[in-house]
């Protein structure tokens, strides 16, 4: 049969294919092959024609090497993805500190899915809401003492814990709060059967904030007031602005584009951890303290102005131009202090 002019190259494309089958051993991929390039449409001449051995080998060596660094940037994407998820470190014991303005009570409290977590309580006036304060990614209780200083001094009741894989709390993962939405419904339930009926204000930092957000669906009017601070929209954003921070200048985009690939095998409820999603669930008659950092890197004002657009009009959002990740106080402590007493007195 006369073949047309320029379909020589059609023919080297489909005996390439036919040669790649059967070089891997997909007896059908190359049956199917080896049949079109039988057909009479191709001369004998160019079906005898054998392809440089030169050029098969360099196919093969780059194929290889494909091989190879895509291997190698999956696993390293698993190992860091790994590495930020999990606790750097066992539980570690957490001693009352000697304090001049209050009484700490020290007991521990077991979650829905049998975690223990530490627990600090400081009593104040019966007329004040409770306020639950929870520390932020790699913290502890203890760096909630700033916020309960002012507030026992302005007569709230205090309590603090240590998020699950923080502290001396039990726990293994670490997933950006999603599961610490049951130990924020653990402290609440706790706080209903020691002292019920009186309300309870959830402040939450940066990862404490997400656990807020995701118990909001589940405690439901069990709480009567949420304060978030420096909080993170959804977790592609949150690992994002992370690898722009440590990474150069298109090294970042490859490291975020293995991570997300990888985060389902490290994270099951990948796709549940959006606190700008899970923000719908509060509901809409609970007052909303939202505030953020804006010199923040890690927690984008923007998203805190997002999460805050999802939920108004119970929401008011504050920023605080100067300050960075968890640095509002530090950053204007008057300022600060005025801003959350003025919000309590609305749930009071």
């Amino acid at each position: 049969m006369y073949v047309p002019a320029g379909s020589a190259p059609i023919y080297r494309r489909l005996q390439l294919l036919h040669d790649l089958g059967h070089y891997y051993d997909f007896d059908y991929f190359g049956r199917f092959v080896g049949r079109a390039i039988d057909l009479d449409f191709f001369p004998p001449t160019w079906q005898d024609s054998p392809m440089k051995k030169g050029r098969w080998k360099r196919f093969k060596t780059a194929l290889f090497l494909f091989l190879v660094a895509a291997s190698l940037w999956l696993l390293s994407s698993y190992g860091v993805a790994y590495w930020g998820t999990r606790r750097h470190r066992p539980p570690f014991p957490e001693p009352i500190p000697a304090i001049a303005w209050g009484k700490i009570e020290s007991f521990r409290i077991t979650t829905d899915d049998r975690e223990e977590l530490g627990a600090w309580f400081i009593d104040g006036a019966q007329d004040r809401p409770f306020v639950l304060l929870l520390q932020g990614n790699g913290g502890r209780r203890q760096d909630c003492l700033k916020q309960a200083e002012f507030l026992t001094k302005a007569g709230f009741p205090v309590m603090m814990i240590s998020l699950r894989a923080h502290g001396d709390s039990t726990g293994q993962v670490n997933d950006l709060g999603y599961g610490a939405r049951l130990d924020v419904i653990a402290a609440v339930r706790w706080l209903a059967e020691k002292y019920g009926g009186r309300p309870v204000v959830v402040w939450g930092s940066s990862l404490g904030a997400a656990a807020a957000i995701f118990a909001a669906k589940d405690l439901g009017h069990h709480v009567s007031g949420y304060i978030l601070e420096c909080p993170y929209q959804d977790l592609h954003t949150a690992v994002r602005n992370r690898t722009e921070i440590y990474l150069p200048p298109l090294l970042d985009r490859v490291a975020y584009l293995g991570l997300l690939t990888v985060s389902p095998l490290v994270l099951p409820n990948v796709d549940k951890i959006s606190p700008i999603e899970a923000s719908g669930d509060i509901p809409g008659d609970i007052p909303v303290l939202i505030m953020a950092g804006g010199a923040d890197r890690l927690a984008h004002p923007e998203e805190a102005n997002a999460i805050y657009r999802r939920i108004q009009p119970q929401a008011d959002l504050v920023i605080f131009e100067e300050a960075d990740h968890m640095k509002l106080f530090q950053t204007d402590p008057e300022r600060y202090r005025h801003i959350v007493l003025d919000f309590l007195k609305k749930v009071e």
